[in-house]
């Protein structure tokens, strides 16, 4: 088998590193990606373009751990307002929530009457990604002017339209092309903002990179919910106030949840991708470095871990919102 001395480098380096004579951000169990940690390694096209993929992996890494917090922190809301025991609401947010949300749909059963109809009225976030903000960050991989990036909205640009909007606005309207204000879809590129996903036009790394940074940089409005019940379906009125008031002061910020992660869920797949292709050149990209390729090594190595964690957060945030709303009867 032939190895390339860069790889020998690499490995040589890392059996350096176990033997205690020092430590590295990425290796011997540190597992977060730290971009400024190798030093002034983006001076050359592959270190500009590695180094913003990575403060994207760290950026989209706490977004996703944020957004789990949120979740299980609704779920610890209702089940303290159900009056459950506290060993109920510790431990990780799939347990917790599951009982949470079980046990809000046997009190839903118990204390109201079988044909009883809640009066819940709800108006869902909204949550709009700057598609300035996608074109800034692959402008900057791509060492481009943003004129030159192209970035669709999947949804409703909220901004202008260099192309057709098939909405109302300045330019589009009525199925006419050009570049103004517009509010529906449009066919080019979408400046401002896009009330769905961005969908950049670069390579794959600047990509990922660019719809990263935009679906963290989201903006949500507050989803608005009232949840009412006469006395009369009331089988338990004490208990049956409980639970009203669980979901009146639990589900908000699980409601608001399910609108952020879906800008965050699109990006991730490319990202993810990206990470593990990042990950299976790992020994030629390091070893292009040379005295930082260690450092590099484990940064890389600490970018594909992420993706698990990020991967287990975002589905468990999707799972128990929606299996939240679908026990409340708000999806």
């Amino acid at each position: 088998m032939r190895v390339s001395s860069t790889l020998v480098t690499v490995l040589a380096m890392g059996a350096l590193a176990a033997t205690g004579c020092g430590k590295v951000p990425g290796v011997g169990g540190k597992s977060k990606v730290d971009p400024n940690s190798c030093g002034n390694y983006a001076v050359s096209d592959v270190g500009r373009k590695l180094h913003g993929f990575l403060e994207a992996t760290a950026a989209l890494d706490v977004e996703a751990t944020r957004v789990e917090s949120v979740v299980k922190e609704s779920c610890v809301i209702m089940g303290h307002e159900l009056k459950m025991p506290e060993s109920d609401l510790s431990g990780s947010t799939d347990a917790v929530c599951n009982k949470v949300i079980e046990y809000l749909k046997g009190s839903l059963s118990a204390n109201f009457k079988a044909d009883a109809k809640l009066d819940i009225q709800y108006k869902p976030a909204v949550c709009t990604v700057n598609a300035d903000v996608a074109a800034s960050a692959a402008a900057q991989c791509e060492a481009k002017a943003e004129a030159d990036i192209g970035v669709t909205c999947n949804g409703t640009c909220n901004g202008t339209c260099d192309g057709q909007c098939s909405g109302s606005g300045t330019a589009g309207t009525g199925g006419s092309s050009g570049s103004g204000n517009c509010n529906g879809q449009c066919s080019g590129t979408c400046h401002g903002g896009c009330d769905g996903t961005a969908d950049v036009n670069a390579s794959a790394q600047c990509k990922a990179e660019a719809e990263v940074k935009a679906s963290v940089d989201v903006q949500c409005t507050e989803p608005e919910l009232t949840v009412n019940a006469d006395a009369s379906v009331m089988v338990d009125t004490t208990k049956a106030e409980a639970t009203l008031a669980a979901i009146r002061n639990g589900m908000p910020k699980m409601l608001s949840i399910q609108a952020r992660i879906r800008p965050l869920q699109a990006a991730f797949v490319g990202w993810a991708k990206s990470a593990r292709e990042l990950g299976a050149s790992a020994g030629d990209v390091a070893g292009s470095f040379k005295d930082q390729a260690l450092c590099i090594s484990g940064q890389i190595s600490a970018a594909v871990a992420a993706v698990a964690h990020v991967e287990a957060s975002i589905n468990v945030s999707v799972s128990v919102s929606a299996s939240a709303s679908g026990a409340v009867g708000t999806n």
